[in-house]
Formats: structure tokens, C-alpha cells, sequence
């Protein structure tokens, strides 16, 4: 595009109201911001972070991480959601961006305050038990659980956190009865976990396969719709009940109204970071699948998401803590 065509369009967008989008091949002229309403060293900061580093290679600028952890990934996202629309500030988030705002009143919007670039990673949450429970497979599992209704119990990061809501959208659809102990993070649900004080919780792949491995814990289940390398043998809740999936994911998103030429390109490097060898095997081993999605794809799916965590909090009465 030459500068006078560049110049017509412009005016033409601001007639229309429209955003004035920078041509594809001057951008990025400056460092991005990519915002992470996570601390650092966390699972949610990993990832956008090791991308962050092959991103700004090939766009030969700087990507900086801004951690700005809080209210559940809120914080950062509203940050975002009010930044300026040019593409020089993103947004790295999780599956919760999607589940806080239904549980509490939130300042953005994701379905209208957020543009969707592109799902990174897929991580299924595993069901796991302390050793001492007695079930090995998941039909003893489900077997233990339905013989003692009410007998059990189940930890979560707190209410409306993704592995409650995992383990409530199973209770629904076995008809289970199981008592739910939330807690204040994820560290001390763990802790609680290993020492037997709680039976049985549903947690990222990233965070169980280290006791599994140790034999610290056991792994009865996969939520989401497909077995995990990592975790040869076990099954998916969803042999037994088609249809169930609890994956947890992040991906990345922009301020509504950030042109189209800029979401184009930043998917192009997000997707080929995403895709590049290594990561799909950092990610492997750490049970998460590599996804790299186009714009209207991960739009799609944010918007069933929405849905799909929306009807559990309601069919459930989840309130937050």
C-alpha cells in the first residue's frame, strides 16, 4: 500500500468511524506489551512468555511481559480491554477470562471488549487422588463415589475456578455427590491433596503429572476430549460420558477495534511460534497441546466457552467465595 492510498483509506475509516489500520508492513514500529494478569514463574506465565521470545525475533521488536496479576486475571484484563487499539498492547489469558466475569460483576466485556488473535494451548484437567483412595480405574472411582455419596471430598482453587467447575459439570452428568472444600489458591489445595486431608480434586496436567510420576498421586481421569501422551493408559471422562470436556487454555487477545491488518499479523507469528517444533514439544511434556488457531476460530470458541461455563454456574447456583 502506497502512502497515498494509505492516506485515502485513513480518511475514509475516520468518516466511517472505523479504525484507521496501519499498514501490515510498518508494523510493529515500537515494542508490545503483552499482559499477563498472572504472577511470574506461574503456568499461565510460561507460556506466553516462551512465545513472547520467538514473537519479538521475527518481528524485530521487543515483546516485554507485563505481569499484572489480580482478581482472577481481571486486572490485566480490563487493562487491556481499555488500552488503545493499535497492537501495542496484548493481552495473554486463560480459560477464566470467560468464567470471572459471570461469577462477578467485571469492568470489560469479554465477547465485546476483547479481539481474540489466537488459542496457544489446550491443558486438560486430570482427576486425581490421594493413594489412599480406593479406586485405581475410573469405574471404581465412580463406583467408590456413588456406594458413599457424600462421603468424599473434593478440593478447587475456590468457587468458580476451573477445576471446581470441572468436577461440578461431572457430578451433573454421573449424578454424583461429592463434597466440594474450596481453597484459596492452588498451592494449598495441592498440599491438602497430598497429605489426605482432602480425597480427590480435578487440577492442570502441568501441575498433577509431577506426583503422579512420584506415585504421590493417582490418576483416574482426563476432562478433556482426548488422552494425554503424558499420561499413557489413562482415560478420558468422556468414554464414559461423550460429549464432557474441561480443557483449560490460554490464548491471546487484543483491544476491540485494533485493526484487521495488525490481528492478521499477529496471528501469522503467534501461529508460527505456536507451531515451531520445540514448543509443541515443551508443551508435550508438560501435557498441554499446542494449538495455533486462526482469529475466527478461536472467536468461535471463546463464544462457546462463554456458553458452556456459563450454563454450569447457573445450573449449579455457583456463587463466588
Amino acid at each position: 500500500m502506497n502512502r497515498r492510498s494509505w492516506i485515502l483509506r485513513s480518511l475514509t475509516a475516520a468518516a466511517l468511524g472505523l479504525p484507521a489500520a496501519a499498514p501490515a508492513q510498518t508494523y510493529p514500529t515500537r515494542p508490545i506489551r503483552l499482559v499477563v494478569p498472572f504472577p511470574p514463574g506461574s503456568t499461565g506465565d510460561l507460556v506466553p512468555r516462551t512465545l513472547a521470545q520467538k514473537v519479538q525475533a521475527a518481528v524485530g521488536q521487543p515483546v516485554v511481559i507485563d505481569n499484572r496479576p489480580g482478581a482472577a486475571g481481571a486486572i490485566g484484563a480490563d487493562a487491556v480491554a481499555k488500552a488503545p487499539a493499535d497492537g501495542y498492547t496484548l493481552l495473554s489469558h486463560a480459560s477464566t477470562v470467560v468464567i470471572q466475569p459471570q461469577l462477578v460483576k467485571a469492568p470489560f466485556d469479554v465477547l465485546a471488549d476483547l479481539v481474540p488473535i489466537t488459542q496457544t494451548i489446550a491443558g486438560s484437567y486430570v482427576l486425581v487422588v490421594n493413594p489412599a483412595f480406593p479406586a485405581s480405574t475410573l469405574g471404581e472411582w465412580l463406583e467408590a463415589v456413588r456406594r458413599h455419596p457424600g462421603r468424599f471430598n473434593y478440593a478447587s482453587y475456590g468457587s468458580g475456578s476451573g477445576p471446581h467447575l470441572a468436577m461440578e459439570m461431572l457430578k451433573q452428568q454421573a449424578g454424583l455427590f461429592i463434597v466440594h472444600v474450596p481453597f484459596r489458591g492452588a498451592a494449598p489445595a495441592m498440599q491438602e491433596l497430598l497429605a489426605g486431608r482432602v480425597e480427590m480434586a480435578f487440577d492442570t496436567s502441568v501441575a498433577v503429572l509431577p506426583h503422579v510420576r512420584s506415585g504421590k498421586l493417582r490418576a483416574i481421569a482426563v476432562g478433556g476430549p482426548r488422552p494425554l501422551d503424558a499420561l499413557p493408559g489413562v482415560p478420558t471422562v468422556a468414554s464414559l460420558y461423550p460429549g464432557f470436556d474441561s480443557d483449560g487454555w490460554q490464548g491471546v487477545f487484543a483491544p476491540a477495534g485494533t485493526p484487521t491488518e495488525v490481528i492478521a499479523r499477529l496471528n501469522t507469528e503467534f501461529v508460527r511460534a505456536v507451531r515451531t517444533p520445540e514448543f509443541v514439544r515443551q508443551m508435550a511434556d508438560l501435557g498441554f497441546t499446542a494449538v495455533g488457531s486462526s482469529p475466527v476460530e478461536f472467536a468461535a470458541f471463546v463464544k462457546a466457552e462463554h456458553a458452556k461455563f456459563g450454563r454450569v454456574i447457573r445450573e449449579r447456583g455457583i456463587k463466588p467465595d
